[in-house]
């Protein structure tokens, strides 16, 4: 087959891969401490997926530096890169996936690099919006069952606030657990409904990555429970006098609007990402202009309908997803109403949660803070 006739040739960019790589690699152990274990698990050669949990891009980072070939990662290609690592990011390359949507061209160029003898690296979890396991989905498995590609689980601990860290030069303990070969997926094999057959090898292949999880790791994600979510809206006259909001502008599901709030990477997207102007939402506590939290509400309902309508649902699910998107299409029409009367909005949004083994309930009113523990 000619370079030609392939969606993406394999390997590619090898002279400036390779410097990117070792210097990396370099830079790795010498801004970490990682630990490295299960080498002999990767085969020789490809063509091979390595799979991996994702909780920052570091776990990107290390799975390229440290394969012992070139790894062609699948990321994210609905929203831009965010400023702060691009530039390395766009060097490298990678295959964009739509995220939420099925995008058939970017998995079709992941089975013709598999095809080729390549190497593909995925995350099947889709996103660092939260610490915690998330379920994977089933593109991996779809991606082994059409190439033949067996699979690698990769297990990485230490990386929540390891970059952070890094750059502090404390020298954050890394870690990266390679399990062994998972066989390549057929669902042809198996007597449930070929859908059904890739979901439930997608969820082995994540129960394979999460054991190889640091127990530490996971304690520290999964400690929270009995986590609920509350919002207080209130609108005032100028003169502090509360005034009772009309029904048909109540928020309908207040307490996912807050859990949205309460997931600050979310809005961060929002600024630093895709660059929209939602700064009066990250400043709920100083922020009571109606007009203002209404203008940066109407910038995330625009693009959620005409750019990206999966940007919440796929992140949260259909139910959580769309409550969010509701939400924020009601605080924009309270905030517009709000405004016509010259009142002013406060926004508190509330997160209640416990620790395991423990009775005392912890509250933040402030998204992104920490309470004392």
């Amino acid at each position: 087959m000619s370079s030609q006739s392939h969606l993406l040739r394999y390997p590619r960019r090898v002279f400036l891969r390779a410097i990117l790589r070792y210097g990396g690699r370099l830079l790795m152990r010498l801004l970490t401490r990682p630990t490295i274990s299960g080498m002999e698990n990767l085969p020789t050669k490809g063509p091979v997926i390595l799979v991996g949990n994702h909780v920052a891009m570091l776990e990107a980072a290390m799975m390229v530096v440290f394969a012992p070939y070139q790894v062609e990662l699948v990321g994210t290609g609905e929203i831009p890169l965010d400023p702060r690592y691009k530039w390395a990011v766009q060097s490298y390359g990678y295959i964009p996936i739509q995220r939420g949507a099925v995008d058939r061209d970017a998995l079709s160029t992941a089975v013709d690099v598999l095809k080729q003898g390549g190497v593909v690296g995925i995350f099947p979890e889709g996103g660092i919006w939260e610490s915690a396991a998330k379920k994977g989905k089933s593109g991996v498995a779809w991606l082994s069952s059409q190439s033949g590609a067996p699979i690698v689980p990769i297990g990485f601990g230490g990386i929540d606030g390891a970059l952070a860290a890094a750059f502090k030069l404390k020298r954050p303990a890394v870690t990266m657990n390679i399990g062994t070969l998972i066989p390549a997926i057929n669902p042809d094999t198996s007597d449930k409904p070929r859908k059904t057959a890739l979901e439930d090898a997608a969820s082995y292949i994540m129960a394979q990555v999460d054991a190889l999880i640091p127990e530490a790791d996971k304690k520290r994600w999964r400690r929270i429970h009995d986590e609920r979510f509350e919002l207080e809206v209130q609108v005032e006259q100028a003169d502090g006098n509360v005034v009772e909001i009309p029904a048909e502008l109540m928020i309908q599901r207040p307490d996912m609007l807050a859990k949205f709030f309460h997931r600050p990477l979310m809005l961060d997207v929002f600024a630093r990402n895709l660059k929209l102007p939602v700064q009066a939402l990250q400043a709920l506590d100083a922020e009571t202009d109606p007009n203002r939290l209404a203008d940066a509400a109407e910038v995330i309902v625009t693009y959620l309908q005409q750019v990206n309508p999966h940007f919440l649902t796929y992140r949260f699910g259909y139910d959580e997803g769309g409550a969010m998107q509701d939400g924020i299409r009601q605080l924009r029409d309270l905030g517009r109403w709000a405004a016509s009367q010259n009142y002013r909005i406060q926004i508190k949004p509330i997160r209640r949660y416990r620790l395991r083994g423990k009775d005392t309930e912890f509250v933040e009113d402030k998204p992104g803070a920490i309470p004392a523990i």
